[in-house]
């Protein structure tokens, strides 16, 4: 769940109407410098649903040690890789593909989170999470080589978090090219939903597959508006509506006091734009 304060109230966005706007920007992508995603449908709904584990979670949604709703970027690990493995499972079972582009997703994400707890440094250093992060990451590994197999790609070539060296190969540079593109949709509905400014750039994002990557500048010239350059899509101009349920800003006695509250709360949309940057 995203958490967006707003004055005196939380925004409070699922993940899976996360994903799923970053879907709707997937379906726009392309125009005379960008390529368009191949395979289109099984790459726009692997984007989709690149958090559709999420809802274990969201329908029954809980609270932060603080006692204000969970954002996605605090979420505790245990939590994390049941909602991923969900995630891929719903993806795999719509097309392997699409369960390929959510397993490399997930495997990033885990691979960061793996970094955070092996990190001496940090005081949330925890050998259980790190057990459960190494469970979630052999189960990826299968998975992928599973879905390896049933797609006819190779199996025998080595591989970093799931993707060959760019230009192995027609087929693995199309895989990175579509993994790059979930991984850029995904940040810009992140940059419109959270509060703050997420992301300056968008970073490895290559115009078609086997090309050098380029990076691109994120600007936020006001609420729930965010400007892109280079400009990948094939519209001047984007404007789509995510649903949300607003709660009072505050700390909440326990989680059962806040579900009522967010259960109670009737379902908004909330209209955001992406715009060339000017």
């Amino acid at each position: 769940m995203i958490r967006h304060q707003q004055g005196n109230e939380y925004y409070l966005f699922t993940q899976d109407d996360h994903a799923r706007l970053s879907g709707s920007l997937a379906e726009l992508f392309g125009n005379q410098r960008f390529a368009k995603p191949e395979p289109l449908r099984p790459v726009i709904d692997g984007i989709a649903m690149h958090d559709s584990g999420w809802p274990l979670h969201d329908r029954e949604p809980t609270l932060d040690p603080s006692g204000i709703p969970l954002h996605v970027f605090d979420t505790p690990i245990p939590l994390a890789v049941r909602v991923w493995a969900e995630s891929v499972r719903r993806a795999q079972d719509a097309h392997p593909y699409s369960g390929l582009l959510v397993s490399l997703h997930v495997f990033a994400l885990s691979a960061l989170a793996y970094q955070h707890y092996a990190d001496p440094q940090q005081r949330q250093h925890s050998a259980k999470e790190l057990f459960e992060l190494n469970k979630f990451q052999q189960l990826q590994i299968e998975t992928q080589e599973t879905i390896r197999g049933m797609l006819g790609m190779r199996t025998d070539m080595p591989l970093q978090l799931g993707l060959a060296p760019r230009r192995s190969g027609a087929e693995e540079d199309l895989l990175r090219s579509n993994y790059q593109l979930l991984r850029a949709m995904d940040q810009v509905s992140l940059a419109l939903l959270c509060s703050g400014r997420p992301f300056s750039t968008i970073e490895d994002l290559s115009p078609r597959p086997g090309a050098d990557p380029v990076d691109f500048r994120v600007g936020y010239p006001s609420k729930w508006m965010v400007t892109i350059y280079p400009w990948p899509f094939s519209v001047e101009q984007i404007e789509l509506k995510v649903p949300f349920r607003r709660v009072p800003a505050k700390v909440y006695v326990d989680v059962e006091a806040f579900r009522k509250t967010y259960a109670a709360a009737p379902q908004e949309a909330q209209v955001v734009r992406v715009a060339k940057s000017g």
